[in-house]
């Protein structure tokens, strides 16, 4: 008996050995539970990982936008839309990015985006169907492809730069996601709703 009970206390130690290190997430339980040479083939998850440091003296990516400058404009538009381009931009009202001989609502240096607000376009599209409303669909759809694409062979042009198209109202939001997917691919939306309140200038 005592001859069986030997192979049965071995083995056992050795699932033990093999259990506890990944049960208790140790290595040094691993270590004092296994005998050298037993399990070689494991002895590679515990070593060291080399890991490539960065150097702090290696120069950040330029931000080309940041070649840009602020301009006034004084664009007719509502007291609404003027509220929400400040809002999201963080610009004053009537103040924003040229950059590469283009306008952009905003830019935000850190993250080296570009950006543009667009508020009431809603009012230009059928509540029912979400398509352009006519007058809309032959002039300001167009004028919005125009703009986008423009701005995005800018963008392109000049990485690590990003784009990013901002929309207060739901309907536009959706029908320009789409549209650029294909025209204007660099262009990312967001849908992003009026926060009440006064604008800080």
């Amino acid at each position: 008996m005592a001859v069986l009970a030997i192979p049965l206390i071995e083995a056992a130690g050795a699932a033990l050995a093999e259990a506890f290190p990944a049960l208790l997430g140790g290595t040094a339980v691993a270590a004092i539970l296994s005998i050298p040479g037993d399990h070689a083939e494991d002895q590679s998850k515990t070593q060291p990982v080399a890991r490539t440091i960065p150097k702090t003296d290696e120069p950040c990516k330029k931000c080309p936008p940041d070649a840009g400058s602020l301009v006034t404009r004084n664009w007719n538009m509502s007291d609404i839309s003027r509220e929400y381009q400040a809002q999201v931009t963080g610009f004053a009202p009537g103040t924003e990015w040229n950059f590469s001989g283009l306008d952009f609502d905003g830019f935000r240096s850190s993250m080296c985006q570009l950006e543009e607000a667009k508020a009431k376009y809603d009012q230009f599209f059928d509540q029912d169907t979400g398509r352009p409303k006519r007058f809309f669909r032959l002039f300001g759809v167009q004028k919005m492809r125009a703009q986008a694409q423009a701005q995005s062979v800018a963008v392109g042009a000049n990485p690590p730069a990003l784009l990013h198209w901002y929309f207060m109202q739901p309907i536009s939001y959706e029908y320009f996601t789409r549209d650029f997917r294909m025209l204007a691919p660099l262009v990312q939306t967001e849908l992003r709703g009026l926060v009440a309140g006064p604008v800080a200038q």
